[in-house]
């Protein structure tokens, strides 16, 4: 009934639909193992994502809404439950600095520049944060020295650096020029 020709045809046919089967079998499988895993990492994620940065939101709204002493309050018991966390103090320091008290802004701040040693970017702004707050609310030059001093040791060849050099030699050609006029 078939001849040579047409068992091979049919050998070929059939030979094709289980190669195309298999095919489609493990396309349709990677496709759903894929969608499976993806899903499964969303809700189960490994640990080797970026870890979760928590905002203190809360405490944020807080302080935009003028509850200043809540504000406080909740940053106190963020820095309670997060004592490793710079991030709650740099808040709390922020709001702070224009407050009435701002010598725990100061504070604040040292306590987040030394929790954020690892961090360069955190460690710099806390520092030009000190400086700002000794020349402005707290008005302690000696104090503002020792942070400009430090600024330009600890970030050498820095624009920040020149530019902290640079101030703390005119505040000391400030402070000769009223010391030799009586």
């Amino acid at each position: 009934m078939f001849g040579a020709r047409g068992i091979w045809l049919l050998l070929f046919v059939l030979l094709s639909a289980v190669v195309i089967g298999f095919v489609v079998k493990r396309m349709i499988t990677a496709i759903t193992e894929g969608t499976a895993n993806t899903i499964l990492r969303m809700v189960w994620p490994s640990g080797d994502s970026s870890p979760y940065a928590k905002t203190y939101s809360s405490e944020q709204a807080l302080a935009a809404g003028g509850d200043h002493p809540g504000a406080l309050e909740a940053y106190d018991a963020a820095m309670r439950l997060h004592p490793t966390d710079p991030e709650p103090r740099f808040q709390a320091a922020e709001l702070l600095f224009r407050s009435p008290t701002p010598e725990r802004a100061a504070a604040l701040f040292v306590e987040a520049r030394r929790l954020s040693a690892d961090n360069r970017a955190r460690e710099l702004y806390a520092t030009q944060r000190l400086i700002d707050l000794y020349l402005g609310p707290l008005g302690d030059e000696p104090r503002a020295l020792v942070e400009l001093r430090r600024l330009s040791d600890r970030f050498p060849g820095t624009q920040e650096a020149a530019a902290a050099m640079e101030f703390l030699a005119r505040l000391k050609q400030e402070r000769r020029e009223s010391n030799s006029h009586p």
